[in-house]
């Protein structure tokens, strides 16, 4: 793998190296791996993933996953420490990190735009039927959600794109002002994987795990998943005739997606101030809900 991966050399892979060896007994040589938000290696069968997290919450994504790989879908879930824990906090320079060692899924990222929207939202309402029964302590909250976009409105964004977050950030606030169900929940785009390049194999990246209304994870799913081919409109009902599929949904549930996909839209303006990036991602939202479809918005993520 080429050094320029996630930046190598990177000085405190000696670091990792022994902290794996102490905390997994693995001394497998550690191959560096893309990732975006995380420093990743191979080690033979595994991978060794270093997170910028709260252990607490990293915690609730690992044990997530645990819990769906034993339901029969392969999620690169943990391979427990010496000591049974799911990571270790680990403080390289004066930065602290959370570590875990997962198992290696077979295949190779798969697009969320190469399986059919029946698909899709079939596979997340069986993720949720699983999810149904993990605790959500931990997991990031709607408050914990709703506030870090509330903090990424600055001045240096025009009043139109801080309108557009905070009008999202109110709507949604106000759906969950009446109380509805909660669960823990993916949270984020789908880190899907297949073996054969067309069927789901496994779902991977348990980074973004929270607390919320199912309403939530569809929103984001299919917020990502409408393209140019297919809008908005016909790819959300398309999905939650395959959700329907797995899962129950509520009529309040289901109404509420529309709120939940602005929410997605806008948190990709929350923090930024590049003139061009707010402009695409306004363009984004006033494609999304005009009768004139969607554009392909940012990949899978």
């Amino acid at each position: 793998m080429p050094s320029q991966v996630q930046g190598w050399p990177w000085p405190h892979e000696p670091a990792v190296r022994a902290a794996v060896a102490e905390h997994w007994g693995l001394r497998d040589e550690l191959r560096p791996m893309e990732a975006r938000a995380s420093r990743t290696w191979q080690a033979g069968g595994h991978v060794v993933k270093l997170a910028r997290d709260e252990p607490s919450h990293f915690s609730t994504g690992l044990l997530a996953s645990e819990r769906i790989e034993r339901a029969g879908v392969a999620t690169g879930a943990p391979v427990r420490t010496r000591a049974r824990e799911l990571c270790v906090p680990l403080v390289l320079g004066r930065e602290p990190w959370v570590l875990a060692v997962l198992q290696r899924v077979d295949g190779s990222r798969l697009s969320m735009h190469a399986v059919s929207p029946v698909v899709m939202g079939e596979f997340l309402g069986t993720l949720h039927v699983i999810m149904r029964g993990c605790p959500m302590t931990g997991g990031w909250t709607p408050r914990d959600v709703l506030g870090h976009m509330t903090r990424g409105m600055t001045d240096g964004q025009p009043p139109s794109v801080r309108l557009m977050i905070a009008q999202a950030i109110s709507d949604v606030s106000a759906y969950y002002g009446t109380a509805p169900p909660l669960q823990l929940l993916y949270g984020d785009g789908p880190g899907i994987f297949s073996v054969n390049g067309t069927d789901i194999s496994a779902i991977i990246d348990w980074g973004g795990i929270r607390a919320g209304s199912v309403a939530d994870d569809i929103g984001c799913w299919t917020a990502h998943g409408a393209t140019d081919r297919i809008t908005l409109p016909a790819y959300t009902a398309a999905f939650l005739e395959g959700y329907r599929h797995s899962n129950d949904l509520t009529a309040a549930a289901a109404a509420a997606v529309p709120l939940f996909q602005r929410l997605r839209i806008a948190s990709r303006a929350c923090y930024v101030t590049d003139p061009e990036a707010l402009a695409a991602t306004e363009a984004w939202m006033r494609r999304a809900f005009s009768s004139g479809g969607l554009p392909p918005g940012p990949p899978d993520s």
